[in-house]
């Protein structure tokens, strides 16, 4: 088998993305291993995801320059692919080439439906309900140089339960990303 491919994975909330993809990479069907994790905030959970999956953690402060950060850091840890998991900026176009695409995301909906800017967390949740759609879901993508936009990977859907509010959605919904996401990019991977 083919040595595992490297993984960061960039964010700046709770990071319960991340620790499902760190939990996932011990798994022996798994094709990467967290190397690094970035975020742009110490205090963000992201932080003790690192701490508590040893995987080395560097924080690229508020104004520094994001796009010479991460070109840095993905060739200091030698990275092979990058997750998103609460990243809620465009990448720069450099950081994706310099991955040759390996950039994935996962979306809290069935795109290509309630994405774009701004379109995040409950935000998400909340356009679903009143959009008064039956299901929803988790999608999982490659990231390009525009909201949302990239090729579909990998989608999982729920019907949805009747007088249910946007928070308890956001539960269900999260489930399905944390057992999507790991297994999709390890897939992925794999592959290339």
């Amino acid at each position: 088998m083919n040595s595992k491919k490297t993984l960061a994975i960039l964010g700046s909330g709770s990071g319960s993305n991340a620790d499902a993809l760190c939990a996932y990479a011990n798994n022996d069907e798994c094709s990467f291993t967290p190397a690094l994790i970035i975020t742009t905030s110490a205090e963000a959970g992201m932080s003790s995801v690192a701490a508590k999956h040893n995987v080395p953690l560097a924080v690229i402060p508020r104004g520094a320059d994001i796009e010479a950060e991460l070109s840095r850091l993905l060739s200091e840890f030698s990275i092979d692919a990058l997750a998103l998991a609460g990243f809620m900026r465009l990448l720069p176009h450099t950081t994706i080439a310099q991955l040759n695409g390996n950039v994935f995301n996962v979306h809290p909906a069935l795109l290509p439906s309630f994405g774009g800017k701004g379109m995040y967390g409950l935000h998400v949740h909340t356009a679903v309900l009143e959009s008064g759609v039956p299901v929803t879901g988790a999608t999982i993508h490659l990231v390009s140089d525009q909201y949302d936009e990239g090729a579909v990977l990998a989608r999982s859907e729920v019907e949805i339960p009747a007088g249910i509010d946007a928070v308890r959605l956001q539960q269900i919904v999260k489930r399905l990303e944390h057992d999507l996401y790991p297994k999709t990019v390890s897939v992925y991977l794999r592959n290339r």
